[in-house]
């Protein structure tokens, strides 16, 4: 009569180890494929994200009140680790477009941070209706009062053609509606400035720079 030999723990052990790890070797190519697919998805979706803001911002500078003294204020400033972190001001009629007083609108990045874990790090859109954008203390306004446009904004950088596209541009910038302006938006996390100098591709490439010529 022929015995059934049972197969010990350490057997059953093995043979589950090696299924796995032939089931992983089988399903890696997958894993990597779709790993792929949304990285790209997910790129493309930060590309078009960056594409509106900046958008935004064009319009609301193209709707600037031209005759004005004081149409647009850029004060340029760096957050820690060199990156730029600047504020733009315009005196527009943008905001009528969304039944609101035309007035100043301002942008600048909030870091949120211990203090303000309520609010989300990223570029923010204020609307001061009836003030120029000299009237308007920039620096005071909190983040809770303003307009999200994109999170985890790390860089946003202005320049003023004052005169013509291609001359110096100014960082700090008060005035008439100028000929131009180049507007820079990276997205990302801050980090030491040791760490700026080597950023990968992936993340150099999450940003947009638009260059705004005023007829």
């Amino acid at each position: 009569m022929t015995t059934r030999r049972a197969f010990t723990l350490m057997e059953t052990l093995i043979a589950v180890m090696l299924t796995g790890t032939l089931t992983t070797l089988a399903l890696a190519p997958t894993v990597r494929a779709v790993r792929g697919t949304v990285d790209t998805m997910n790129a493309r979706r930060d590309k078009e994200a960056l594409t509106r803001t900046v958008n935004l911002i064009e319009r609301d500078i193209m709707s600037a009140m031209r005759l004005s003294t004081n149409a647009i204020m850029v004060t340029d400033h760096d957050a820690l680790g060199g990156f730029a972190d600047d504020t733009l001001a315009v005196m527009t009629a943008a905001p009528y477009t969304q039944g609101r007083a035309g007035g100043t609108i301002v942008y600048k990045t909030s870091e949120g941070g211990v203090l303000h874990n309520n609010v989300l790090p990223g570029l923010y859109r204020w609307i001061i209706p009836g003030k120029r954008p000299n009237d308007v203390n920039t620096a005071r306004l909190e983040a809770t009062e303003g307009d999200l446009v994109l999170p985890d904004v790390m860089e946003f950088s202005v320049e003023v053609y004052a005169a013509k596209m291609g001359d110096d541009p100014q960082k700090n910038y008060s005035g008439m509606l100028p000929k131009g302006l180049l507007v820079r938006v990276r997205r990302g996390h801050r980090q030491g400035m040791s760490d700026t100098l080597t950023r990968d591709k992936e993340e150099r490439d999450d940003e947009i720079v638009r260059s705004i010529i005023i007829p």
